[in-house]
């Protein structure tokens, strides 16, 4: 009996082998991008890789993030809680998280319109979804973020704040933002590998937006001008990872206003790949 069992799953395994590997091969851009997130093997072996490489021959290697983002915050910390008269243990857990999560969001951004252009040379000679390459550079930067928040919880439990059952809500916040990043890179990469000049145009955007978001202010400072959080993707990003951490609600329209920016994100990029998946290459 245990020789059938074994055989039949044996079976169904290589029947979803042949069948995957049938999807990798002969993939176009209407499932491109299914196919890609679903080749997790692929990019997420590749971004450890790339992990690796960057602290090859380092003694404390991707931990270096660790540390330069306990020194940022913690400079960052006591500087600005002087400058905006604000009490220290609750000012550097609420700037921590919001510079940890902006960090990833901005590197997404600018990694990833630089993904075709830089693995363009890999899309030449191999078939495979170009989704994988986005995926590849979300992966390695949500490896650093994942790095760099337990930083911001220790310094919450220094300063004598309590994890509450809140916390857990931080597992869908990364998520969404996660995948937030996932279409913004796709679009991006597109985008700048048909039009080199969107590039410097988005590092710029990037670093305004960084003024403009509740990162190093609140947003209870603007009063009557709180509409202008209210409209930044930014701001609702990372209100969804910073308010489950620091045991505060949540807005209902951050939850909202990221789940439909998620949606909607993923159908102009599965547009976007339709139309131009076969293009990229050329464009490169």
């Amino acid at each position: 009996m245990r020789d059938i069992a074994r055989e039949a799953e044996q079976g169904m395994f290589n029947r979803f082998f042949s069948k995957y590997m049938q999807r990798w091969h002969s993939h176009t851009g209407k499932d491109d991008i299914q196919v890609g997130i679903f080749s997790y093997h692929v990019w997420s072996t590749l971004g450890w890789h790339d992990i690796k490489q960057r602290y090859r021959r380092s003694v404390l290697g991707p931990f270096w993030f660790t540390l330069s983002t306990l020194i940022m915050v913690g400079v960052l910390g006591i500087l600005y809680s002087t400058l905006l008269n604000q009490e220290i243990k609750d000012y550097l857990p609420y700037l921590g998280v919001g510079l940890v999560v902006w960090q990833y969001i901005s590197t997404c951004f600018n990694e990833g319109s630089n993904t075709f252009i830089s693995y363009g040379y890999i899309m030449k000679q191999a078939r495979m979804p170009i989704t994988t390459h986005v995926m590849r550079v979300v992966w390695r930067n949500f490896i650093i973020l994942l790095h760099s928040l337990p930083v911001v919880v220790f310094l919450m439990i220094l300063f004598g704040h309590n994890l509450t059952i809140s916390f857990l809500g931080v597992v869908p916040g990364l998520l969404i933002v996660l995948l937030n990043t996932v279409w913004i890179s796709i679009v991006l990469s597109i985008l700048c590998a048909r039009f080199r000049d969107i590039l410097p145009i988005v590092t710029n955007i990037i670093q305004v937006a960084f003024f403009f978001t509740p990162i190093m202010w609140s947003k209870e400072l603007l009063k009557d001008r709180a509409w202008a959080a209210d409209i930044n993707p930014f701001h609702h990003m990372i209100e969804i990872v910073r308010a489950p951490i620091l045991g505060s609600e949540i807005d209902l329209l951050s939850w909202v206003f990221s789940i439909v920016t998620l949606v909607v994100g993923f159908l102009f990029a599965h547009y976007l790949m339709v139309k131009c998946r076969d293009r990229v290459p050329y464009w490169l």
